[in-house]
């Protein structure tokens, strides 16, 4: 009997989720292999040392694995973490506008910005979300998006990260009283133009674009 090796199941997993998309399973593939300068302020430093895993990150700031064996922490909880590799990010307890259907932005872009990308290759390795998102606000967010300090929506990226673990971390939001992340599409920070910006499916990992300020 062959054992498939770790990195082998790795690009079968993607494989299967991209609908044999070979193309944009390479681009997956490629980006969890790269050194990503990632800003995730919500995520104790202490999570980068830790393994790979689920984590509940609490108001104070300490982190306790999630796992069969899990205790409540003192502090509530507010973020789940992920921890993979070199890759680390917060995800908060409950969606945005709660769940209902919104536009991205209020209008379509009409500031000078060179952050667009246009082809899926760059754009599922785009992990700038934080960044992304501070150029969305300066077009006007959807007035329904409220996100806290040092909160942004995630980049396609990071959505696929999102995606990825998508199982283990809608269990652990359940267990802390969360709302589990549904498998439909959502927005992502990454801008396709000026009026249309990247989404994911979290049900089937299926990329596209539609307009920003007019599509919900």
């Amino acid at each position: 009997m062959k054992i498939m090796s770790e990195k082998s199941s790795l690009k079968m997993q993607l494989l299967q989720q991209m609908g044999n998309d070979i193309e944009k399973a390479k681009a997956a593939y490629q980006w969890l292999n790269e050194e990503q300068d990632v800003d995730t302020p919500q995520v104790s430093a202490a999570i980068e040392s830790k393994p790979d895993g689920i984590y509940l990150v609490s108001e104070d700031g300490s982190v306790i694995l999630f796992g069969p064996e899990w205790k409540k922490p003192e502090s509530p909880v507010k973020y789940i973490g992920i921890k993979w590799g070199s890759h680390t990010l917060a995800v908060a307890l409950h969606d945005q506008a709660n769940g209902e259907d919104i536009t991205l932005t209020a209008k379509k872009d009409e500031t000078e910005y060179d952050g667009y990308i246009d082809t899926y290759l760059d754009a599922v390795a785009n992990w700038t979300g934080k960044a992304n998102t501070e150029h969305l606000k300066q077009i006007g967010l959807n007035k329904e998006i409220s996100l806290a300090e040092n909160e942004y929506i995630p980049s396609l990226g990071e959505m696929l990260f999102v995606f990825l673990n998508r199982k283990a971390i809608n269990e652990a939001l359940e267990a802390v009283g969360g709302t589990p992340i549904d498998g439909v599409w959502y927005w992502t920070s990454t801008e396709y133009s000026a009026a249309i910006a990247w989404r994911l499916c979290l049900d089937n990992g299926t990329l596209g674009y539609y307009s920003k300020a007019g599509y919900t």
